[in-house]
C-alpha cells in the first residue's frame, strides 16, 4: 500500500467552502491521548490491524479492526492505541465545517461511531484524490469535492455492508417505494405512463409494485394515478373558470372524451357542468 505523508492544509479555504479538509495521510497509528480532543472532525480507515477507541472518561474501549472507518467528532477528549503484534495501519483525513451542516446532517456531527466497509481499495483511491490537492498543492475546492466523494463512499459501503438479515427494515423501505412512486406520479400527472415505466422508475416488477400499492393504498398504482388525475382536473376547473375541458384533460394527460366519461362516473357530472 502506497504511505501518504501528512499533509496540512493551514490556509484560508474562503467562506463561499462550505467544509474543508485540515489533515490528510496515512501511516502506522501509535498510542495517543488527547486531553482537549483535535481541533477537526476526524475519519480514520484502519486498512490492517487494529487498535483500541475510547472517549476519555468511559471504561469501554472500542476495538477498530480492519475494514472499519473510526469517525471522531472535533473537541471530544479520547485516547487510541494499537492492538494486537500487526502495525496499526490507518489512512485519516480530518476537516472543518465552515458554514451549514452539509457533512453533520450526513451523520458526521457530535457522537464518535464506527462503520464497517467493504471496498477499502476504493476508498483508500478517494483518500488519496483529497491528499493530491492538499499541503503543497492545497486547492480547497477540489480537496472539498474529493472528500464529499470519499464520504458518499462510505455511507454507500456501510449501507450495504448492513443487510437487515432478520427481515427487519423491509416494511420501511417498502413505504418508502410507495411515496417515491406516489411522488412520481404526482409530478408527472400529464405523461402517458405505462405500469411497467412506473415500476422501473421505482425498482420493483410491476407485480410487486402493485402489491405494495394494493397494501398500503388499497388500490393499484394505475387506479391511483386515475384518482389524482381526475381530482386534480376538478380543482382546476372550479379554480380557473376561463379553463377549457380540453385544456383541462392535456393538463392531466388525457384524451377528452375518455376524459369525460371517466369524470362522469367518478363525480355524477360532466366537467363541463362542474364549470357551470
Amino acid at each position: 500500500m502506497k504511505m501518504l505523508a501528512l499533509r496540512t492544509n493551514l490556509h484560508p479555504a474562503g467562506e463561499d467552502v462550505p467544509f474543508s479538509v485540515y489533515t490528510v495521510g496515512t501511516e502506522v497509528q501509535t498510542a495517543i491521548t488527547r486531553m482537549k480532543g483535535f481541533s477537526a472532525n476526524q475519519l480514520f480507515l484502519t486498512f490492517s490491524g487494529a487498535g483500541q477507541f475510547r472517549p476519555l472518561g468511559q471504561d469501554k474501549w472500542d476495538t477498530v479492526d480492519s475494514n472499519t472507518m473510526l469517525y471522531i467528532p472535533a473537541d471530544l477528549p479520547h485516547e487510541y492505541v494499537p492492538q494486537g503484534p500487526e502495525p496499526w495501519l490507518v489512512g485519516y483525513v480530518t476537516f472543518v465545517e465552515n458554514r451549514g451542516v452539509v457533512l453533520e446532517s450526513w451523520g458526521f456531527g457530535n457522537d464518535p461511531y464506527r462503520l464497517r466497509l467493504g471496498d477499502m481499495g476504493r476508498l483508500l483511491e478517494l483518500l488519496e484524490g483529497v491528499w493530491s490537492h492538499s499541503g503543497p498543492h492545497f486547492d480547497a475546492w477540489s480537496s472539498m469535492e474529493q472528500l464529499f466523494c470519499f464520504c458518499a463512499e462510505v455511507k454507500k459501503q456501510a449501507a450495504r455492508q448492513a443487510p437487515h438479515a432478520d427481515g427487519s427494515g423491509k416494511g420501511a423501505r417498502y413505504r418508502d417505494s410507495v411515496d417515491s412512486a406516489v411522488r412520481f406520479l404526482h409530478d408527472h400527472l400529464h405523461r402517458d405512463l405505462s405500469m411497467t415505466e412506473l415500476a422501473s422508475h421505482v425498482g420493483y416488477s410491476p407485480k410487486h409494485l402493485n402489491r405494495l400499492f394494493r397494501r398500503d393504498l388499497g388500490m393499484t398504482p394505475m387506479h391511483y394515478l386515475q384518482r389524482v388525475r381526475l381530482k386534480t382536473a376538478a380543482l382546476l376547473l372550479s379554480e380557473h373558470p376561463g379553463m377549457t375541458v380540453r385544456q383541462a384533460a392535456a393538463y392531466i394527460g388525457m384524451e377528452p372524451v375518455y376524459f369525460t366519461r371517466l369524470f362522469r362516473r367518478a363525480y355524477g357530472k360532466a366537467p363541463s357542468e362542474l364549470k357551470k
